[in-house]
């Protein structure tokens, strides 16, 4: 019997494919860790200034309860020359009540002369 001789193929092609494939997955890997953390930073800035915006929301909502409130909106009143109206409260006739119109106390008057 003829003994053949066996020839190995060779080891470098494959090693350099095993390495250059694990390279290749190292630089994708990073490059993915590099996107993420940059959107992680973006997503930080955009949570900020959403907590920003509320604080001046709440703050002008504040302020506007301030600016309402009757001690306030008198006293601006005042600062503008406008004095407080205390006249009797006048009532619109709407032709369907048959009421005449005029102040509280005319239309007493006249329902008090009706009867």
């Amino acid at each position: 019997m003829a003994r053949r001789a066996f020839r190995r193929p060779p080891r470098a092609p494959f090693v350099l494919l095993v390495v250059g494939l694990m390279c290749g997955g190292l630089v994708t890997l990073l490059l993915l860790n590099t996107v993420l953390a940059q959107d992680s930073f973006r997503l930080t800035d955009l949570r900020s200034s959403i907590d920003e915006l509320h604080e001046q929301a709440a703050e002008q909502e504040n302020q506007l309860r301030r600016w309402t409130q009757p001690d306030v909106v008198d006293e601006q009143g005042r600062a503008q020359g406008l004095e407080e109206d205390k006249s009797p409260p006048k009532f619109l006739d709407t032709g369907g009540t048959g009421g005449t119109g005029g102040t509280a106390q005319e239309q007493a008057q006249k329902e008090g002369t009706d009867r």
